[in-house]
Parts: C-alpha cells; sequence; structure tokens
C-alpha cells in the first residue's frame, strides 16, 4: 500500500458516507477505502480497476473525487479539464501525493480549476488538500492531441504518453538502425507502443503488426496514429506479452525504466527473459536503451546472438537473435 492510499485510510469518518470515485487509482489498495460507495478509474491495464480509459466516466452520484498526483504535469491538467467539463455543479475533489513529489505544482494547478483550497492532513510524507471543483466547457481528448511528423508518418499523442509531442531520442536511433538493416515483412510485435511511432514505421515496412501498451491513453493515440496514415495493426492493452498469441518473426521495444516515480530495470530484465519463447527460430528482439542500463549481459544470457546496431553517447540499439 502507497503512503498516499495509508493517509486516505485515515478519513474514514469523513469518507463513511461518501459515494467517492477515484481518477488514475493506481494502487490496488484503494479499492478498500471506506466509502459508502468506489468506483475507480486507472489509465493502468495492470491495475485491476472499474474502468480502464484514457478519461474517466463520472457516476451522476458521485459526490467526492478522489486525485493521487499524476506522476506528469500534462496528465493532471488533462484530467482536471476533463473532470471540470463533465460535472454540473461545484464538486469536491481531493488530490493526495508525496510532500516531495510534486504535490506543491499539483496543488498550483489544482488552483487553476477549483476553489477553496485547504489542507486536510499531513501524515507518512504525504499531504492531503480538498478543493471545489468547478464545472468547466465541454472537453474531448482530440483537442490535446499533439501530432509530430516521424518520416513521412503523423503521429498522434496525448498528454501523459511516453514522449509528448516529440520524437524520443531512442526511438528515433532505433528508426535509423531498423532502416539500415532493411527490416520489414512477417509477424511483429511493438511492446510499449506509446503513440504508435515503431507500429506505424512496422507496418509501413510490410509487417503484421501486433501492438502493446498498458497506458489506455498510449492505446487511443496508437490507434489514431495508424488511422491518420490509412494503415492498419491491432493495438491493445497488455503488459509485455499479455494476450499475445502465437510466435512472432520480430520483437521491437524502446521500453520504459521508471515504474512510476520510480526507477527500475525489472520490467526489461522480464521482457528479455521471457523474449525467446515469442519468437520463431531466428526471430530477433530489437531494443534501445540508455546505455548505463546493464542489459547487453541479459540479452547475452536469453540469446545466442546479440549485436549492438547503432550507439551514441547515450543509447545503444541491440540486434539479438534467438
Amino acid at each position: 500500500m502507497e503512503n498516499s492510499t495509508r493517509l486516505l485510510q485515515r478519513q474514514a469518518s469523513a469518507l463513511a458516507a461518501r459515494r467517492v470515485g477515484v481518477v488514475e487509482a493506481d494502487d490496488a489498495a484503494l479499492a478498500d477505502l471506506p466509502a459508502a460507495s468506489l468506483w475507480r478509474h486507472a489509465d493502468d491495464f495492470t491495475v485491476a480497476a472499474d474502468q480502464w480509459r484514457p478519461l474517466p466516466e463520472v457516476a451522476e452520484d458521485t459526490d467526492l473525487l478522489i486525485l493521487p498526483l499524476p506522476k506528469a504535469a500534462d496528465r493532471m491538467t488533462l484530467l482536471l479539464r476533463h473532470l471540470a467539463g463533465v460535472i454540473r455543479k461545484p464538486l469536491p475533489l481531493w488530490l493526495v501525493g508525496p510532500a516531495k513529489g510534486g504535490i506543491r505544482g499539483g496543488v498550483t494547478r489544482l488552483k487553476g480549476f477549483a476553489d477553496d483550497i485547504q489542507l486536510l492532513d499531513s501524515a507518512r510524507h504525504c499531504k492531503l488538500y480538498e478543493g471545489q471543483l468547478r464545472p468547466g466547457p465541454p472537453f474531448s481528448l482530440a483537442e490535446q492531441a499533439a501530432v509530430i511528423d516521424v518520416r513521412g508518418a503523423r503521429v498522434t499523442s496525448y498528454p501523459g504518453v511516453f514522449s509528448h509531442g516529440r520524437l524520443d531520442e531512442g526511438s528515433d536511433l532505433l528508426l535509423d538502425a531498423l532502416e539500415a538493416a532493411d527490416v520489414g515483412g512477417g509477424k511483429a510485435l511493438d511492446i510499449g507502443c506509446g503513440a504508435g511511432v515503431l507500429t506505424v514505421w512496422l507496418a509501413r515496412a510490410g509487417c503484421r503488426v501486433q501492438a502493446l501498451d498498458p497506458s489506455a491513453t498510449a492505446v487511443a493515440a496508437a490507434r489514431a496514429t495508424l488511422a491518420d496514415n490509412g494503415l492498419s495493426a491491432e493495438i491493445q492493452g497488455g503488459d509485455l506479452f499479455d494476450g499475445t498469441t502465437g510466435r512472432f518473426d520480430l520483437l521491437v521495444t524502446n521500453p520504459p525504466f521508471h515504474d512510476g516515480r520510480e526507477r527500475t530495470t525489472q520490467i526489461t530484465r522480464r521482457l528479455i527473459r521471457q523474449a525467446p519463447e515469442h519468437l520463431h527460430a531466428d526471430g530477433e528482439l530489437w531494443l534501445v536503451a540508455n546505455r548505463e542500463l546493464p542489459y547487453a549481459q541479459w540479452l547475452d544470457d536469453a540469446f545466442r546472438q546479440v549485436t549492438v546496431m547503432r550507439e551514441t553517447n547515450r543509447f545503444r540499439v541491440y540486434r539479438a537473435r534467438r
């Protein structure tokens, strides 16, 4: 249980008669909040919430919204604009987060959407604020889209999606390497597809593409990217290889090395360990990562041949053959 959730659990008497909606409920323990009724929204596919959507649907009888501080500032603004656009009268909103994790900036952003903001509680290095969320104009996700050109393809992203509104340096290097090797055709899987930068490239290269991402917003963005370019791919929510069927000729990924606010390499370690069982004989994994990360040894342990295809002072592209 996260400390911010423990702080919310302290509010049992205030929650007992409330009909609560939790937005971005990424901690599973939030399901146990002592409220009269409770619905939970999550953008993260791995969280067993009531709604897995880019933006939440607010139940009409909701009389309190709870927003755990999102890790991305633009994601918080997106959520507040959406929530303001769907309520008909002022609605209490609680903002909770770590004292040293950006909560002050979150309160500053909240002031643009809510009145009467006050500190309700502070404990376990976290703070809980309440404000009265004001109704706002109607809002749509499409209005917040950023569209960039990537090698002649239109790529759409939304606030909170990885590398929103720009081409990530690692993905750019990976595309250079794939193009130089004339990779194309076959069945391909884009793991952690984000806005679909690699997905659209693979589809244009003649691959039969499946793409996965745990973020509902990223899945929506990648689908928009494919549609804007008149291409098709199977894009769905999933964690690493969740929901995939059969084996692939090509796995492509720019994997994360953060889980929430915590830096971790365990996601990629699991990806590398499991990858061979999802590849045909002679199938390949193409992976780009910060060169400081310890992936070379893990790839050598899992694959029969590993080659560094591109390298800069920051990133390295690996080609690993089963």
